[in-house]
């Protein structure tokens, strides 16, 4: 039977945390997912002990605690380690490691039985480190492996890794994960605050998610997956007035596009069906065949054979694909280089591509109103008047989308559409993505980024060295660390 160690009850601070429920049992990993940052930066103060809660109860070992104990208690069982280091650069690693601690006496009388005792820890966590090494001299990932190491010398029953996973290479992951799992049988609890993005189900016991103030779901591992997470934490409303509905371009929710039995000599027999009103994901795990899908929608790699079917007729793909010609719109994760015009208004860079289908369509006003009428409630009135230039990141990533959900192509292809690094463009991207799938235009995002294939829900394609691949297959690639 599970051991509890600590346990939060009905947490409350402000109008920020509303209702926080944890159970912590003893040696556990848990996967914590918060929906917004100060929520997380509250909850973290709360478990350390930096802050007091206005309301709640804790329990450790199973006994509850005095109000009046519960910051100290929270003190004394967790510890919060991120990327940014707390080490202090000016001194030795065995001075941040035993020595820059209030309860130490008698600091240098003991130097000899401190270095010998650090040595030891490092051996038994197998963490490579000089300790004669300068401190200010050490890699990011050092100082959190030292920090951990640290953690468990001050008896911390509890360590809570954030912020870290994005500044980690693929190996110093895997040291790390191999790092907590030997934290776990010693009995110590992890908790892994990260975005859902991160989470890797092969270490995690159980996943909290706590969106708006609340703990709203509780799951151990085995019982979900990262669709039904993803759900629970992203779930997209979006409402249409009867307006924008009449203008839907196609309701047919079982129309599908199929490309069939692509071959190229690299590429072998690959077929992909999307169906209107569906994402799928299609993730490559080496990067030739990242380059050469991306290239063949792109209509830059020929291929040998290769059919189009959409609504029962099938047409053969000549050499290459011929873009909105053969009905497959291509968009990129940059928005800027996808033929958007920055010195033109956004209103000329909407009607651009819908120029390819409709003649005429500069000479009459009434178009220009109906796509405003189409993109009530998306764009605000005042952007279609100014310049690309003079526009957010996150309103160019809607000009790039919404020109694409206004000409309705049978396919659209998505290639690394979360790249950019602005964290509001990655997740306006996310909400046009959802709104095109809600007006039935088949969505086939291409990424060979593990963080911005889980970026989004949607059916899941892998594909290795030429050919489609099972979920299993592309995992166990992955972890053993050879994609190629």
């Amino acid at each position: 039977m599970k051991k509890e160690l600590m346990r939060i009850d009905n947490i409350k601070k402000g109008n920020v945390l509303k209702w926080i429920q944890l159970q912590i049992f003893e040696g556990e990993i848990i996967h914590c997912v918060f929906n917004n940052v100060q929520e997380k930066s509250l909850f973290l103060d709360i478990i350390t002990g930096r802050s007091r809660a206005d309301f709640g109860k804790l329990y450790c070992d199973e006994q509850e605690v005095p109000e009046e104990r519960m910051l100290v208690m929270f003190e004394k069982y967790a510890a919060a380690i991120s990327g940014k280091s707390t080490l202090i650069e000016s001194v030795t690693i065995l001075e941040n490691l035993f020595l820059i601690r209030g309860e130490v006496k008698e600091q240098w009388a003991r130097y000899r039985e401190y270095r010998q005792k650090a040595e030891q820890v490092l051996r038994k966590f197998n963490v490579d480190i000089d300790i004669s090494m300068p401190t200010e001299k050490l890699s990011s990932f050092e100082k959190i492996q030292l920090e951990i190491i640290k953690g468990y010398l001050l008896e911390k029953r509890i360590l809570i890794l954030t912020a870290i996973s994005n500044t980690l290479s693929n190996n110093e992951n895997k040291v790390l994960w191999a790092l907590i799992e030997k934290l776990k049988d010693m009995g110590i609890s992890c908790i892994i605050v990260e975005p859902l993005e991160d989470i890797s189900f092969l270490h995690t016991d159980r996943v909290v998610i706590i969106k708006d103030g609340k703990t709203c779901a509780v799951k151990d591992i085995d019982e979900c997956d990262y669709t039904m997470l993803h759900t629970i934490l992203y779930r997209y409303n979006i409402t249409r007035s009867d307006e924008r509905e009449i203008m839907t371009v196609d309701t047919d929710n079982e129309g599908k596009i199929q490309l069939e039995q692509i071959d190229n000599g690299f590429l072998k027999n690959i077929s992909i069906s999307v169906t209107k009103g569906e994402v799928v994901k299609l993730f490559c795990v080496d990067e030739r065949s990242y380059e050469q899908i991306t290239g063949f929608f792109r209509g830059r790699i020929k291929v040998n054979r290769g059919r189009i079917k959409t609504d029962g007729s099938a047409r053969e793909i000549r050499k290459t694909i011929h873009g909105v010609k053969d009905g497959i719109g291509v968009l990129e994760g940059n928005p800027v280089t996808q033929l958007l015009f920055m010195d033109l208004t956004a209103m000329d860079n909407l009607q651009m591509l819908l120029s390819q289908k409709a003649n005429g369509i500069w000479l009459q006003p009434k178009y220009k109103k109906s796509i405003q009428m189409l993109l009530k409630g998306i764009l605000d009135g005042d952007v279609y008047s100014k310049e690309m230039k003079n526009l957010t990141n996150s309103e160019v990533q809607k000009i790039a989308y919404c020109r694409w959900l206004i000409y309705s192509p049978e396919l659209l292809v998505c290639i690394q559409p979360f790249a950019d690094g602005d964290i509001q463009a990655r997740e306006t991207a996310r909400e046009m993505i959802y709104l095109l799938e809600k007006r039935n235009i088949p969505i086939l995002i291409i990424t060979s980024n593990t963080l911005e294939f889980n970026y989004c829900r949607g059916k899941e394609i892998y594909i290795r060295r030429g050919k489609v691949i099972s979920k299993e297959e592309a995992y166990d690639t992955l972890h053993s660390g050879n994609r190629s």
